[in-house]
């Protein structure tokens, strides 16, 4: 699949679309209208894992071809559109680090091949680790009224005041301390990963 199929399809529904288009909607609408792009014979998260690749990798490789048409292609999986190169002046695609790893991914081709069943399932299960670990984390931080930014320090020394301050020895409510600890302890936990 090299020469990516449906990376024609694709450009036409982002032009279909000039304020923009989720990934997920044109995940729909390549389901509507291009039979081989289901890969239903393999399995709901595999499927769903080759649907992504597919889209992804036309995407990169789009950006690039319509850069040099004097086109910006923006890749955001809420917003993929299509719009003029703001400055004329450049002579390659903005080099933006963190997307570079990414870029590279999805242009080849073998992540496509050799990512199994199994692959899928346990890069799921590990997004889901992660996804219920944050929200544990922003949950322990609201129990000790904390912001999503508090730094380690912060935490720690908040934790000390308040576990004084409720504690049953003096006076505290024994409740509010048990939830007191037992936020601490998620944020020593997720601190240490």
């Amino acid at each position: 699949m090299p020469g990516n199929p449906f990376k024609a399809s694709i450009l036409s529904l982002i032009k279909a679309h000039p304020s923009g288009i989720s990934e997920y909607n044109l995940i729909q609408r390549l389901l509507d209208c291009e039979e081989e792009f289901s890969f239903a014979e393999e399995g709901a998260n595999l499927a769903l894992f080759r649907q992504h690749f597919v889209v992804m990798n036309a995407l990169y490789q789009l950006q690039t071809e319509l850069f040099n048409e004097g086109m910006y292609l923006s890749i955001s999986p809420l917003d993929i559109r299509l719009g003029p190169v703001t400055d004329p002046g450049l002579a390659s695609l903005p080099d933006d680090n963190s997307a570079t790893p990414l870029r590279d991914y999805y242009l080849d081709w073998e992540n496509f091949f050799q990512t199994s069943y199994a692959d899928v399932e346990t890069m799921l299960t590990r997004f889901m680790e992660r996804y219920l670990a944050i929200d544990e984390r922003l949950d322990a931080l609201q129990i000790l009224e904390l912001p999503a930014d508090a730094p380690w320090e912060v935490i720690k020394q908040t934790y000390r005041r308040l576990a004084a301050q409720h504690h049953p020895d003096k006076g505290g409510d024994p409740v509010r301390f048990r939830a007191i600890r037992g936020a601490y302890e998620i944020l020593i936990r997720c601190h240490a990963n």
